[in-house]
């Protein structure tokens, strides 16, 4: 893949590319924005281009033929390293960072990238799902954060700073990437063949996905996208806890399947759906203006029927829909830390009704 096909992050190519024009790479990066957007495919990219052995005019420019361009897109480079979450884990476990109890500290990132490098001239490491980094993994990076070996480079991958443990945070360079737009998507999935079901449309995939590819495929379930559809009516009720409807949230986790991880990533992406609900409100009793190729229409409506002619105090609901939004990444943090879903999901639709209706306490 080549550059100009890692769409809408221009301005993060433009920031390296100065930085190594200028010799003025840093140590470690954090990358965040949405999930789905392309912060793996441009942290991998940016691997390629430092680790290409024919690109020396051209620092980043891959040749996309050499050995070490083609180790780094197999993921067999001897000098990168890729740490991420397992698929049934709730964490990235500590062993991916200092080995297992009988090889602390001969194993994992913070030992291989301390080796001299064997073939690139620096060592890269990229952790994925750094949302998923607990205090105990996040301390085992400190040395290495504090003291970057020479010619290393780490970069991580969340979707907000405000997911990261302040350890992280302090010590890396933040570089923030925006969702795609609805055409970016709809180009992608029309180009590449990643979407079994057809029975939506492609258009009203990308028109639903805020910029997400991976919220795009997950929605090409039908299931998933109706779901999302009678989330967005129980929010705009102001009442989200009525007619049982938290039984129909964790229903839709346990559809997924058995295991608790495939669970837990089914009430994240519902807190998910409801954070873009709650913005969208705030854009629509605001008034603001939005580029129609970053709106969905069907929400867009939704939230116009419910709170276009809303008389009520705008500063006052301004508050109280970002307490909402507050509360939805609280939700999702006690999801991660806790497997009592049921609960955490009562509790979170119920005062989600209070905060939206401006009380702290039940409805008499």
């Amino acid at each position: 893949m080549a550059w100009n096909e890692i769409l809408n992050h221009e301005s993060a190519f433009e920031r390296f590319q100065r930085s190594i024009d200028r010799n003025r790479l840093a140590s470690t990066y954090l990358f965040v924005g949405p999930a789905g957007i392309g912060k793996r495919t441009f942290a991998l990219k940016l691997a390629q281009s430092l680790l290409c052995e024919s690109n020396n005019d051209s620092p980043l420019m891959p040749c996309n033929q050499c050995p070490g361009c083609q180790q780094v897109v197999a993921a067999t480079h001897p000098d990168l390293i890729l740490v991420s979450r397992p698929a049934k884990k709730s964490i990235i476990p500590l062993e991916a960072f200092i080995g297992d109890k009988e090889h602390r500290r001969q194993e994992g990132l913070c030992h291989a990238i301390g080796l001299k490098p064997f073939r690139g001239g620096r060592k890269i490491a990229i952790i994925d799902d750094a949302d998923y980094l607990n205090q105990e993994g996040a301390n085992s990076l400190l040395k290495t954060l504090e003291e970057p070996p020479p010619m290393s480079l780490l970069i991580l991958i969340g979707t907000s700073e405000q997911r990261q443990l302040s350890t992280i945070v302090s010590r890396s360079q933040i570089v923030r990437f925006d969702p795609l737009s609805q055409s970016q998507v709809l180009e992608i999935l029309n180009s590449k063949s990643i979407i079994e079901n057809e029975d939506i449309p492609l258009s009203e995939l990308a028109n639903a996905s805020a910029g997400s590819l991976s919220t795009a495929v997950l929605l090409s379930d039908s299931d998933c996208f109706e779901f999302r559809r009678r989330l967005f009516q129980q929010l705009a009720t102001k009442d989200p806890g009525q007619n049982e409807f938290a039984k129909a949230i964790i229903d839709f986790a346990e559809s997924a399947g058995k295991e608790n991880s495939l669970r837990r990533d089914r009430l994240i992406l519902a807190a998910d759906f409801a954070i873009t609900f709650y913005r969208q409100w705030i854009l629509t009793i605001t008034q603001a203006q939005v580029d129609p190729d970053r709106v969905d229409p069907y929400l867009v409506n939704i939230t116009q029927e419910a709170f276009g002619d809303s008389a009520e105090d705008i500063n006052q609901t301004l508050d109280q829909v970002a307490r909402c939004i507050e509360r939805c990444s609280d939700m999702q943090r006690q999801v991660r830390s806790n497997a009592g879903f049921a609960n955490i999901v009562e509790t979170w639709v119920r005062e989600l009704g209070w905060i939206s209706r401006g009380t702290t306490t039940p409805a008499v």
